[in-house]
Parts: structure tokens; C-alpha cells; sequence
């Protein structure tokens, strides 16, 4: 009886788990940035007309593909909910939320993590609550370790 109900207890808590919700975690590859200039070069070459076609619309068709690429590019931003963005300096976290935080690696104290809370606290003295309710455990612990190598990597010895 006892190993039925520890056998449920495990089902429910991977059901549980299999539902919740993931971070993306946002790197700019050479991929998002190949779109990103090649919009940029379209929408240029489409409109200043560097060159001219027989057919006076190919260079409004040019620069409207390159506008559809810009939408491509940061139309990713609307799909996650629960997205992390690192570069070198900056981290940027939204968690169930639309609105971001940044936070630089270099003002973080320490880091607090919870079933339901990540609280960052800053060099000065701020604390940045995130509310991680229904996100998965693992995403959440991979995130608190990124914020913590980071911001030990810029602690300034001296």
C-alpha cells in the first residue's frame, strides 16, 4: 500500500513539473544578429535605392523584407514570458512578467531563492523580488547559479 501511494506521489510530482513553465535564456547567436544586420541592410538598400531595378517596386519589396525581419527578430521577445538575457555586464530577467529588470553583475550582493521567490539584493542595499511561481525548479536554481558566478567573477579584489 505504502509503495502504491509513494508511486502516486511520484507521478504527481513529475505531472507537476512536466507543466510548469521554462526560462528561456536569451544569447545573441550569429544567427539573430545575421538577421538583425541583413534587416538593416534591406530596409537601407530599399529605401536610398543604391541600385536601380527595371521594376520601380522591387526596391519597396526590399525594404518591406527587411522590415518583416526586424518583426521576426524582436517578435521572440512577445513569445517568452519568462525570458533571461546575459551579456557580459547585464543581466536582464523577466519572470511572469512583461517588464524586465536589469541588473548589473557587479552590484549584486547576494541572491535569495525560494519555491516561489528569487530576491536579488544590490550592493546598495535593494532588494529585486521575482516572483517564480510555477516555473520550473531546475530553470529557476541554473539562473540563481548564473547570477552568483557572475557577480563573484566581478567582485574587484584589492
Amino acid at each position: 500500500m505504502f509503495a502504491c501511494n509513494k508511486n502516486l506521489i511520484v507521478q504527481t510530482y513529475y505531472n507537476r513539473l512536466r507543466f510548469m513553465k521554462r526560462i528561456h535564456y536569451n544569447k545573441n547567436s550569429w544567427f539573430w544578429v545575421t538577421v538583425l544586420v541583413l534587416s538593416l541592410v534591406c530596409i537601407l538598400a530599399g529605401t536610398f535605392e543604391f541600385y536601380e531595378f527595371e521594376n520601380p517596386g522591387i526596391n519597396k519589396k526590399i525594404a518591406a523584407a527587411g522590415f518583416l525581419l526586424q518583426v521576426i527578430y524582436f517578435f521572440r521577445y512577445f513569445i517568452y514570458k519568462n525570458d533571461v538575457q546575459v551579456t557580459k555586464n547585464v543581466i536582464m530577467i523577466r519572470l511572469n512578467s512583461w517588464n524586465g529588470k536589469r541588473i548589473y553583475f557587479d552590484h549584486i550582493a547576494s541572491t535569495d531563492l525560494t519555491e516561489n521567490t528569487l530576491i536579488v539584493t544590490k550592493t546598495n542595499g535593494e532588494q529585486i523580488t521575482f516572483d517564480a511561481k510555477g516555473i520550473h525548479p531546475e530553470d529557476l536554481q541554473k539562473l540563481n547559479e548564473l547570477l552568483l558566478s557572475k557577480s563573484e567573477s566581478h567582485l574587484k579584489i584589492g
